[in-house]
């Protein structure tokens, strides 16, 4: 009897171990617990965008299309005009917020009025500071992408010069930013140099053309006078721009996406006055006596800022050490003139136009003993309009295709800002055997990236 009993439970104990491993469900212990992240509410994106207008601008320049395309086609909330109001720096979203309210609306994109469009470019740089403290508090984010039309690129970049440690910013795109000077504002020597002589008693006939030739200047002028402190900073260095000279040889962060967008473009729509004969040739006359030259604006026919004065990569500095150029890229478009930026999406679009960032993928054991894949990307795009596609294979070569059950944008414990995509196992997808999992996500410009993650069973 006993031996029948002690045969009794070794079978049950071999059948017990035999059925326990063809149907033992995998341990999920060694997996983190899967816990949610708060999503970010104050932004769509990780870095809020601030348009910075150009000489003689008001923030209206980006409003016929930019604030639309971002709107309608990218699907980011506008923020709010930064400008002076009462000697202050002020967001003005329009609704009567407070900045600090944490009931505002999403806050993607910014527009920048400076106070006086015809400042220098250190005034134009000390209001930006205020205007990316305003956007940062806005939007709890840690970096902005200044994009800078014209002059606005250089105030970008004399904020970077004057942050290099501490500055806040991403990336930074200029679109016909005249970074070497413009031959055009060599008009502000013109001015000056017919002022000053006029002021030491010429004769009747030198009287008589160097008035009629400061005429013809004012004439030429609309909303920027020839003499503003900003003519005078547009200067290249050979026509005595002591700025330009300056900035072009201070260290910029090397931590920081620079890109220049170039084409054809004017610093100012009043150079087509000089196109006429009449007035060529008296300014000829009268600047050839005071040792002025006019070839350099006439040669270009409409007063064109260099496709090599608006590369970034050109800059001195950035030529004293060629690795530094690595950090910096071109985009040449046909042109980048304030009517084309008024009436064109090809701009916009290229500011932005960038491949998301792999950020990591991992496995969490999620309530109800399943497993869950966690995606962490960054884009400059909204994350939630990418589209993830997950596809598992296993051992036999069957395929699952699923996707994410939600994306968001989360902040990190270390502060960084990423889209994270979670995404549970389907009913259908067996997690009991090895899985390559394929993963692809696409943002709304059509880039992407292709990784892998394996799941391997732990019995």
């Amino acid at each position: 009897m006993k031996t029948l009993k002690s045969i009794g439970k070794s079978t049950i104990l071999f059948l017990a171990l035999l059925l326990s491993n063809c149907s033992t469900i995998p341990s999920l212990n060694h997996l983190p617990p899967f816990g949610t992240s708060s999503p970010i509410t104050t932004t769509h994106i990780p870095y809020p965008i601030v348009l910075v207008h150009g000489l003689g601008q008001k923030s209206t320049v980006w409003d016929s299309y930019a604030v639309k395309y971002y709107e309608k086609e990218l699907g980011l909330q506008f923020g709010g005009v930064l400008k002076k109001q009462n000697g202050i720096c002020v967001l003005d979203n329009g609704r009567g917020l407070r900045t600090d309210n944490t009931q505002n609306p999403p806050a993607d994109f910014f527009t920048v009025s400076f106070s006086n469009p015809v400042d220098s470019i250190e005034a134009w740089r000390m209001e930006l500071e205020q205007y990316i403290s305003l956007v940062l508090k806005r939007t709890n984010a840690e970096k902005v992408i200044l994009i800078g039309y014209s002059m606005g690129g250089l105030a970008s970049r004399s904020y970077l010069t004057h942050h290099l440690n501490d500055h806040k910013v991403q990336r930074l795109i200029t679109i016909g930013t005249p970074h070497q000077g413009s031959a055009f504002a060599k008009a502000y020597n013109w001015k000056s140099g017919i002022t000053n002589a006029l002021k030491n008693d010429p004769n009747f006939a030198s009287k008589f053309l160097l008035e009629q030739s400061l005429s013809a200047l004012k004439a030429a002028e609309t909303d920027v006078p020839f003499d503003a402190p900003a003519v005078r900073d547009l200067r290249r260095p050979d026509d005595g721009g002591v700025y330009l000279s300056k900035l072009g040889n201070t260290p910029h962060p090397l931590d920081v996406e620079y890109i220049s967008v170039v084409g054809d473009v004017q610093l100012l729509k009043e150079t087509k006055e000089f196109n006429k004969t009449a007035v060529q040739e008296l300014l000829r006359r009268v600047l050839g006596v005071l040792g002025f030259g006019v070839e350099s604006l006439f040669e270009s026919g409409d007063g064109v800022v260099s496709v090599r004065s608006q590369t970034m990569k050109e800059i001195p500095w950035f030529m004293h050490d060629k690795s530094r150029q690595r950090i910096s890229q071109t985009i040449t478009l046909s042109s980048v003139h304030e009517e084309h930026l008024k009436n064109s999406t090809e701009i916009q679009r290229v500011s932005l136009e960038d491949q998301p960032e792999f950020k990591g993928a991992e496995f969490y054991h999620a309530i109800g003993d399943v497993p869950v894949l966690v995606i962490e990307f960054s884009d400059y795009l909204p994350g939630n309009r990418c589209k993830i596609d997950l596809v598992a294979t296993d051992e036999s070569g069957k395929q699952v295709k699923f996707s994410p059950t939600g994306i968001s944008l989360i902040r990190k414990n270390n502060g960084a800002i990423i889209d994270q995509a979670i995404c549970y196992f389907p009913p259908e997808l067996n997690w009991y055997n090895n899985l390559d999992i394929s993963i692809t996500v696409r943002n709304s410009f059509g880039n992407q990236f292709t990784t892998t993650k394996q799941w391997i069973v732990r019995k």
